[in-house]
């Protein structure tokens, strides 16, 4: 085996590609460059299909120009064309593959390098929000028996308890306590988990991450 050395923003464009806890760096290399190739043997294909591409375009440029339409038929057999509404996404929404998950950003040795167990427990939260945005608020339901567990701000944590030490979780408007101890972070992380639709197995293997 070679040893080779590589920029951080290259090492971080490899983490950011791992697909399952454990993936070496060779074999993440090798699959990006098996995926590439794949893509150029498709470019290759779409180019020799040009000109039939072309023709399909003009013949339905009829159909598809200026808006969407759908035809109908009426109940006198002639037909209607209905016009649809487009929408056009605005520039604070967020786009997510629906295949994406959290173990698509994380990284086993990224989460080993963090500080302590509050450092690795944000730096879940952090993935977490980050692979399911738009229905991370969910978590704003788990909590404790006395005390909040997240909240939209340190002053709201505060009011549910004493000395919770309140951190907001990392690029989220979201806060989180952090004074529980070890086995508790474990319990809210495998918690939030199960709450972003994960199965019990893959909860679990987040929650050890801790």
């Amino acid at each position: 085996m070679k040893t080779i050395q590589i920029d951080d923003d290259l090492y971080q464009f490899i983490a950011a590609n791992t697909q399952k806890i454990g993936e070496n760096a060779s074999d993440i290399l090798r699959r990006l460059l098996w995926e590439h190739a794949e893509i150029k043997t498709v470019e290759v294909s779409l180019k020799s299909n040009s000109e039939e591409t072309a023709v399909l375009k003009h013949e339905n440029s009829a159909v598809t120009e200026s808006t969407n339409t759908e035809v109908k038929n009426n109940e006198l057999g002639s037909t209607i064309i209905e016009p649809q509404e487009i929408v056009t996404p605005s520039a604070n929404d967020t786009v997510i593959c629906k295949d994406t998950t959290v173990f698509n950003l994380l990284n086993k040795e990224e989460v080993a390098t963090q500080k302590g167990a509050v450092g690795r427990f944000l730096f879940i939260l952090s993935k977490l929000h980050r692979a399911h945005t738009n229905t991370f608020t969910d978590v704003l339901s788990i909590k404790g028996r006395e005390r909040n567990y997240f909240g939209l701000s340190a002053s709201e944590l505060e009011a549910s308890g004493s000395s919770i030490k309140p951190k907001q979780i990392p690029n989220s408007e979201y806060w989180v306590t952090t004074n529980n101890n070890t086995p508790r972070k474990k319990f809210i992380i495998f918690e939030v988990a199960r709450q972003l639709g994960y199965a019990e197995s893959d909860a679990e293997k987040l929650r050890e991450l801790i």
